[in-house]
């Protein structure tokens, strides 16, 4: 019986991975979808708005568009192209994040607009006069160098004397990019002007099934908190919802962009989403568009939004935007992930390695649940003691499967055994190790982090499949330290698991295998002595 619980436990473990990958919740349903033109109307502040979204809108200028040129930024973390056509940044390098393992020739790069293009938009936009498709600056090219801070701004005036001036800010030690643009009416009439932020890109790259982490968009707001709204939703239907104080983003496996919103004033805006097709396939789109706001003649406006652009370090995005941290993807286990990330980055600061750590936290966790596991191996060396009473009885009645029960649920009874005792124990266990699997997954931290020797990335996979091979043999011989199974099926299938594991294994990060091969080997240690205790 317990050789089977541990037969189905490897099984359901791994189901449930795969369960957990594939039903992952999307966030909003799809009530909250409607037509275009249900745009909302106006508020007490603002005035009528149109039914149609920015990005059409902003291309109804009878004007030519310039051809695009662009300003060159370079900070510490980040390496931007933004464009004069509309002030929008079309391109976005992480300068410390390389693509590759020790590669020095390419960086991680988010935004890119060409191919298929991933942009993040911002403008403002007004019913009342044309709103500039071009914006002019005296510098092309800007470093942060060795100051902390770097301004960039831009100006673009209308043919109705509207004068726009959007300012870019950096800050060292950041990917948090702050933007404020200004409204100056230089008309003796009112204007109404509103901002619309955007973050566009194209399909997602297919990528390990049993790896699987989420590509798409996804908002937060006080309402609903943090909802996904993947691209097969985005293509289906259009998304539409009038909120205040929400955020939008793209998210991607250990990086995503999010515009957020200005932390010091309560600002309605709608969000919205929006597909196309183009010669590289789909663009999928997410932006928030602000009420109209009127500017009285001589007066001006300013619109802050800030623009995120970078990886899912907790340290640096928990505290810029209630709900921000959930963009790393826990799923729905991120009530024990979070702690179990909290412990690990502890534990680091300690060792200054991610691979001892792991190793760490995996001793920490089977302390843990040290009593649990005692109650279920206890149980398991009774069984094994069982063993040969068990092949007795099966020789004796054959194939009378009904007799062979009775009888050994007889022994069962003699022996004072509990079949199931094993059984809890393993299941309580079983959530903690998934929410383990899905931190050391979604933590950016492992991204090309060494260990030792011959593994220099733990979440890439082991190039020597060496760590996969001895996680398979110590499967294996947790295997013989459990009752053999009665059933030649079982059997087959209880061989068969190391060499099943192995190969799958040997395609999943080193940091997990790494957790996995520690607990066979912490699990071993604790089975073998209480084996040997219940045969004195």
């Amino acid at each position: 019986m317990n050789s089977r619980l541990f037969l189905y436990s490897s099984l359901f473990f791994v189901l449930i991975l795969l369960f957990d990958a594939s039903s992952r919740p999307t966030g909003e349903s799809l009530n909250n979808i409607k037509n275009e033109k249900s745009m909302p109307e106006t508020t007490e502040n603002s005035v009528s708005t149109s039914e149609q979204f920015p990005e059409v809108m902003a291309n109804d200028s009878k004007q030519a568009q310039p051809r695009s040129k662009y300003v060159d930024v370079i900070t510490d973390t980040h390496k931007l192209k933004i464009s004069l056509t509309d002030g929008s940044i079309v391109s976005a390098e992480l300068l410390n994040y390389a693509k590759e393992f020790e590669s020095t020739d390419s960086n991680v790069k988010l935004l890119n607009n060409s191919g298929q293009k991933y942009i993040a938009k911002t403008n403002v936009q007004s019913k009342d006069v044309v709103a500039p498709i071009n914006y002019q600056t005296d510098v092309m090219s800007y470093e942060i160098g060795s100051n902390d801070f770097l301004e960039i701004v831009l100006n673009g005036e209308t043919k109705d004397q509207v004068a726009i001036k959007k300012i870019y800010r950096f800050k060292r030690d950041s990917h948090l990019i702050e933007v404020e643009q200004i409204i100056q009416n230089l008309l003796p009439s009112t204007t109404a002007w509103r901002q619309y932020n955007s973050l566009e890109r194209g399909d997602e790259e297919e990528g390990n099934v049993m790896l699987y982490t989420y590509t798409g968009a996804a908002y937060y707001d006080e309402e609903d908190k943090f909802n996904k709204i993947e691209f097969s939703d985005i293509r289906d239907a259009n998304f539409l919802k009038e909120t205040s104080q929400a955020w939008i983003s793209m998210i991607q496996h250990y990086f995503f962009t999010a515009w957020l919103p200005e932390t010091e004033t309560q600002n309605k805006q709608t969000i919205y989403t929006r597909f196309s097709t183009n010669e590289y396939g789909g663009n999928y789109l997410i932006g928030t568009v602000s009420d109209y706001k009127k500017i009285l003649p001589g007066e001006s406006f300013s619109f802050k939004s800030r623009l995120y652009v970078g990886p899912k370090d907790q340290e640096e995005i928990t505290n810029l935007a209630d709900g921000l941290d959930l963009t790393v993807d826990y799923g729905v286990l991120t009530f024990l992930a979070a702690p179990l990330f909290w412990v690990l980055n502890k534990i680091y600061i300690i060792f200054g390695n991610w691979g001892w750590s792991i190793i760490v936290l995996t001793v920490l966790i089977k302390l843990l649940f040290f009593k649990l596991s005692e109650t279920s191996y206890k149980s398991m060396a009774k069984m094994k003691k069982l063993t040969p009473r068990m092949n007795a009885l099966k020789e004796r009645f054959g194939d009378d499967r009904q007799k062979f029960s009775e009888a050994l649920m007889k022994v069962y009874k003699e022996e004072k055994v509990n079949p199931l005792g094993g059984c809890l124990p393993i299941l309580i266990q079983i959530p903690v190790f998934i929410a383990l699997y899905w931190v050391l997954i979604e933590s950016v931290e492992m991204r090309h982090a060494p260990f030792i020797w011959w593994i220099v990335d733990l979440s890439s996979s082991d190039p020597l499949y060496i760590l996969p091979i001895l996680m398979g043999i110590s499967m294996y011989a947790q295997q013989k330290l459990n009752p053999a199974p009665t059933d030649d099926m079982q059997k087959k299938i209880f061989l068969a698991l190391p060499f099943i594991f192995t190969f799958l294994f040997a395609t999943f990060p080193s940091g997990l295998v790494l957790y996995w091969f520690t607990n066979n080997i912490l699990s071993i240690a604790q089975q073998y002595v209480i084996n040997k205790r219940a045969l004195v």
